[in-house]
């Protein structure tokens, strides 16, 4: 009985290099509850083989400074990267909430930091609209985030789901079977140029989605 080969050393690369990841993504959220919570299980429940998907709290403060924060951690990236080849963010995300006046210079801020090409995520009047659209199309304004959530629990009460609870987690498995809903409405309201309301979350969730697909 012929001795069984071991694998050779290019067998061995090759094997390393298939399951290293090929995308590394950086998603930066405002807070630690709500926004985190939900890409957090939604990375888990993608598991993208070879996608590295890094979700980090921006620890609240204004727009402004969840930019500047997302700045930080991507020179902390470039830096890694220059001494122990660690590798570079391919794409990042930056989310933040359009019911505070400084959001359009946070916006302008990012797209001017070039370098990391950080695409801000926007969502009017709160990240929560996201929630909404999982149940109903709307193109009616809201002042605020306070004044977004009565709707939202009212949706909630017709599926069984209790009130809106910023520090519970678990909202994406709840929401996941009216994701696709979600998506075209928020695709809708994109293509009526509407600004308030408006959420441009999908764009992280089709993206994620696309990963999958090519992680076969």
């Amino acid at each position: 009985m012929p001795k069984k080969r071991g694998k050779t050393e290019q067998e061995l690369k090759r094997e390393k290099s298939s399951r290293q990841p090929r995308k590394f993504i950086l998603i930066v959220v405002e807070g630690e509850e709500t926004e985190y919570n939900y890409f957090s299980e939604l990375k888990q429940d993608l598991k993208l083989p070879t996608t590295n998907i890094k979700v980090v709290s921006g620890s609240g403060g204004s727009c402004i400074d969840i930019v500047k924060n997302t700045i930080k951690l991507c020179e902390a990236n470039q830096k890694d990267n220059q001494k122990d080849g660690k590798p570079k963010y391919d794409e990042i995300f930056c989310l933040f909430d359009g019911d505070r006046p400084e959001y359009q210079k946070a916006i302008n801020d990012a797209h001017n930091y070039a370098l990391y090409k950080i695409k801000p995520i926007l969502s009017v009047p709160c990240f929560e609209f996201w929630f909404l659209l999982h149940y109903r199309y709307t193109s009616s304004p809201f002042e605020n985030c306070q004044q977004l959530i009565k709707p939202l629990n009212k949706e909630f009460k017709k599926v069984g789901i209790e009130d809106y609870d910023k520090s519970k987690s678990g909202y994406y498995g709840l929401l996941k079977p009216q994701l696709d809903q979600a998506i075209a409405n928020a695709k809708k309201l994109e293509g009526a140029a509407c600004t308030n309301p408006l959420t441009q979350v999908h764009d992280i969730v089709i993206y994620l989605q696309a990963q999958k697909n090519f992680s076969g």
